[in-house]
């Protein structure tokens, strides 16, 4: 019969274990010394050998050659009828087929029988936590006090489910998902011994998509040596996979920090071949983080990654383009929209997401610093200044730090454009592409053409006015203006008339300074009788009460005349309200 991998190269001693040294030596420690507990339990991810390991224990709690350090020969007749899994005193139980109390009961009733062959009886019960109350309720009592020649294994990924009355009476030994490298190790082994060929990079790329889990390693690499192929190649893996793999992910960055139209054409490709919102945002995290590593902590940082050496030299080439700021917010969109994928966020919804993300970066990167220039003069590299702008002004092609607002240091315009976010979102939305040039005595906001909406959203009275504030709070004494191809604007201190509301259809705009009834933030307003004004104010507080309301909501203010303010033409017998 043709046994899968993962069975055909399981441990069958301690020391052929894979990563879960703390958990082999103790119990090591403990059986070779005859002080093993009456019940274990075991916990940890899938496939990170909490059920093999259950049987090695029982191996060599019943072989007669172990060793002083605890480990079983391996070859005597109960280690062989363990490993082939027809041995009387090791009973595997499945909780989640058989968490009902009667099989629990039945258990117990065999429990005070006295091994057939060895020392001990060994209970393995696996997915203990799928066990009923009531099972676990019949269990109780045998698992505190079994007798002398019964130890209980207990094997779970959901320790937190197991009442804690079990856990109380166990000695609890946790186990951990397994590292990327040591999976490398074991497929290289598994993968000589059955005479396949198989590429490094491709092993490494079943081990990340494995998560820790040794057994699913091996089931794909089952499936890589199955196609028959004199040598499996990393675009063997991918065909595998499907797509979204960390090499596919790689081949996608530059075209994304680029703005090219080979990112959307490569991520269309990817979810064709079966790529779905959740992998790609996790695939993504873990790149950008590992690029963020090597920003922050440099050459230490690379070679603490879990990675190959090609893909550690990508990390290093690649690292040298980003900015510490642009990979944190492609960190945290990745984990905002994580949860929502895991909801059933499409996959062309998040592809779209991702690539505005891309673009909003890249245009707030218009202006970066070149290698040797200091960070009070920098290159526009993102998009040159028109050439018509230059027949209105000539225009630098070098942006300067920002003016300083009374004394203080202050950042570049793109830290202008952020603090709109909190006060202006619209206004901040539409200046993300934008681009500040200082030429002396005039600063331009330049807008690309292919972004000429954003132009007019600037472009309105109220958000002129807005802008107006920044120029008198960081560029105080010089001009502003916008610019979009052949369009400018200038911007100057617009009255207060001219960012009111505008005329609709249906209603009529009323003059803030004529309508009563309304106070300045902040004050407390008087008492209306129902009838007629509530008090005299003045038209200074009024302008000033509507000014402030549309700063705080950034909207319209529109008012609609009542046409019975004094209830005069109100039918005889009907009041006011």
């Amino acid at each position: 019969m043709h046994l899968s991998l993962y069975r055909k190269h399981r441990p069958r001693i301690f020391a052929e274990v894979v990563a879960q040294e703390a958990a082999v030596k103790l119990l090591r420690r403990e059986i070779g010394k005859g002080k093993n507990s009456h019940a274990y339990l075991f916990s940890g991810p899938r496939g990170c050998g909490k059920t093999t390991l259950a049987r090695i224990v029982a191996k060599a709690l019943n072989c007669p050659d172990r060793g002083e350090d605890g480990e079983p020969c391996g070859i005597c007749t109960s280690c062989v009828s363990i490993t082939l899994g027809d041995n009387l005193d090791v009973v595997e139980i499945d909780g989640a087929s058989n968490n009902g109390v009667d099989e629990i009961r039945e258990l117990k009733e065999h429990v005070s029988l006295s091994p057939f062959s060895g020392k001990f009886k060994v209970y393995i019960i696996d997915e203990v936590h799928m066990l009923s109350a009531s099972a676990f309720n019949a269990l109780l009592k045998t698992l505190e006090e079994p007798p002398r020649t019964v130890v209980f294994v207990l094997a779970t990924t959901e320790p937190h489910k197991v009442p804690a009355t079990i856990r109380s009476r166990c000695q609890h030994i946790p186990f951990h998902r397994i590292p990327v490298g040591s999976i490398v190790e074991c497929l290289d082994a598994v993968s000589a011994r059955e005479g396949a060929a198989i590429e490094k990079d491709a092993l490494w790329e079943i081990s990340r998509e494995s998560d820790g889990s040794l057994r699913d390693a091996l089931s794909l690499l089952e499936q890589a040596i199955s196609t028959g192929l004199p040598s499996v190649s990393l675009e063997d893996i991918r065909g595998i996979l499907g797509g979204g793999g960390r090499s596919d992910l790689e081949r996608l960055v530059a075209p994304l920090r680029e703005g090219s139209s080979e990112a959307l054409v490569g991520l269309e490709v990817l979810l064709e071949r079966g790529l779905n919102a959740e992998r790609l945002l996790e695939g993504m995290f873990l790149l950008f983080r590992d690029l963020l590593v090597a920003v922050r902590w440099g050459e230490d940082g690379i070679r603490a990654l879990p990675l190959s050496d090609s893909e550690k030299d990508f990390v290093r080439e690649e690292s040298r383009q980003w900015k510490e700021s642009d990979l944190w917010r492609i960190l945290e969109f990745c984990t905002r929209t994580l949860p929502r994928a895991r909801f059933g966020l499409k996959s062309e919804i998040a592809l779209g997401m991702f690539l505005g993300l891309f673009q909003g970066i890249q245009s707030e990167s218009a202006v970066l610093s070149a290698p040797g220039e200091t960070a009070e003069k920098k290159e526009i590299t993102m998009c040159e200044v028109p050439d018509t702008v230059q027949e209105h002004q000539p225009v630098s092609r070098t942006a300067t730090a920002l003016p300083k607002e009374d004394g203080k240091g202050s950042d570049d315009w793109a830290r202008c454009v952020d603090a709109m976010s909190a006060d202006n979102l619209p206004l901040y939305c539409a200046c993300i592409p934008s681009m500040a040039v200082d030429d002396g005595n005039l600063v331009s906001i330049i807008f690309p053409e292919k972004f000429r909406y954003s132009f007019e959203i600037a472009a309105s009275p109220r958000n002129l006015a807005c802008l107006d504030s920044i120029r008198e709070k960081y560029f105080r004494g010089k001009e502003m203006r916008i610019v979009c191809g052949d369009r400018v604007k200038n911007i100057v201190t617009a009255p207060a008339e001219e960012i009111s509301a505008p005329q609709t259809s249906g209603a009529e705009t009323i003059d803030t300074s004529a309508v009563d009834g309304f106070w300045p933030l902040g004050k407390k307003a008087g008492h209306n009788s129902g009838k007629g004004s509530t008090g005299k104010k003045s038209e200074e507080d009024s302008t000033e009460t509507f000014s402030e309301i549309q700063r705080c909501f950034n909207a319209d203010l529109l008012v609609l005349k009542d046409e019975n303010p004094d209830g005069a033409d109100l039918p005889e017998g009907e009041t006011d309200e």
